[in-house]
């Protein structure tokens, strides 16, 4: 949703003039993040404020993603852009009054609320309040920009700590998700392959549900490396057991699937056995279903 140079209200993405205000509409790109024209807009078509802004945010020389720092006097300008969370945080020893201890681990995201809570003014304990704020700072590492962009232009999000903060919080969450459905790919593969001698038919469909499952564990599944690391040998075992069913049609329309998704070339996923077997396999099922049947005589 783009908005208005002028008032800073949204309008519509293809409106010429404000409706609040009456301001004409330039027709230069929008910054994704704040709305505002983008000339000259970055490689990332931010404005130059957001650019800036993002600039504050990306780690350099190594510097941790995640930081703390100690609210010893009001923070600079460039640090304040990176807070994401400030802490209260009590010694919690003998020496703790209850108040102090009832507050440790309380939250804000009022850079200026925070700064006031320690020493705390209602500490009880002889020999004075010991208690500190903690700043949570967060920044984005080396090939996040871009990500971010995208993730706070969707939700509306400025460049901020809080910002990158709720960003890694769903990378986070997206990385366990993904985790998870790969563990079930996994576990499905093991009852597979346990009942490929028994039950070929049903071992079949274990592979096709594991292989499932793997390419619906991320909206990048070819992207993500634990996907890719088990994709090539859920597909060889799909295709023994098929071909040892006698379906070798089914085998091969299994093996051209996994070349349509790149398995078959690629060096960075699977084991080469598993990539090797499925190319030699693909060769002799076409060998077998182009040759000739026999007549009966």
């Amino acid at each position: 949703m783009k908005r208005c140079h002028s008032c800073g209200l949204s309008i519509g993405d293809t409106a010429t003039f404000c409706a609040t205000c009456g301001a004409t509409v330039s027709a230069a790109a929008a910054c994704p993040l704040c709305g505002a024209a983008a000339e000259p807009a970055d490689r990332l078509g931010l404005c130059p404020a957001c650019t800036a802004a993002l600039a504050l945010l990306i780690s350099s020389d190594g510097a941790e993603p995640t930081a703390l720092s100690i609210a010893a006097g009001p923070p600079a300008p460039h640090e304040r852009t990176t807070i994401a969370t400030a802490v209260y945080s009590a010694v919690a020893d003998h020496e703790t009054c209850p108040q102090c201890a009832a507050w440790d681990g309380r939250e804000t995201t009022d850079v200026d609320e925070a700064r006031a809570w320690a020493p705390n003014p209602r500490c009880s304990a002889p020999g004075g309040c010991r208690c500190l704020v903690l700043f949570e700072h967060e920044r984005l590492a080396d090939g996040e920009p871009a990500a971010f962009v995208e993730f706070a232009a969707a939700r509306s999000l400025t460049p901020t700590g809080a910002a990158v903060a709720a960003f890694h919080d769903e990378r986070r969450r997206r990385a366990a998700e993904t985790e998870a459905r790969v563990a079930d790919a996994l576990t499905l593969a093991a009852e597979a392959r346990a009942r490929e001698k028994s039950e070929p038919a049903a071992a079949a469909a274990l592979y096709r549900r594991a292989i499932e499952s793997l390419l619906g564990a991320c909206d990048a599944p070819l992207e993500e490396r634990r996907v890719l690391r088990e994709l090539p040998g859920a597909f060889n075992r799909l295709t023994i057991v098929l071909k040892g069913m006698g379906l070798d049609a089914e085998a091969l329309g299994e093996i051209e699937s996994a070349a349509s998704l790149g398995l078959l070339d690629r060096d960075d996923c699977g084991r080469k056995a598993d990539r090797e077997a499925l190319r030699h396999r693909e060769a002799r099922l076409r060998e077998r279903l182009d040759a000739p049947v026999a007549e009966a005589v």
